[in-house]
């Protein structure tokens, strides 16, 4: 498990005058079954998956379930009032 706690841009950036459209964040031969990467840009979360299936026997619906508690959390955040910029 690892994390990073590099602040994200909150506006658009460009590259070589190119604007920043997408950031997709991505690691290849880990030996985990399971990994996952949380991106923010802009307002924007992405979220990228490497799921192998022979040890998760149903990647899609552990897909749906972390969608479902994201939803649900960002629910309760703004219910209680404790950000105002939730897109």
């Amino acid at each position: 498990m690892s994390f990073s706690n590099v602040v994200r841009p909150k506006e658009e950036i460009s590259l070589y005058g190119h604007p920043v459209a997408y950031i997709a964040p991505s690691v290849y031969g880990l030996p985990q079954a399971l990994v996952i990467h949380y991106q923010t840009y802009v307002n924007k979360m992405t979220i990228s998956m490497a799921i192998d299936p022979n040890d998760i026997l149903n990647p899609h619906c552990l897909c749906d379930d972390l969608e479902e508690s994201l939803q649900l959390i960002r629910d309760a955040v703004t219910k209680k009032g404790l950000l105002d910029d939730v897109v």
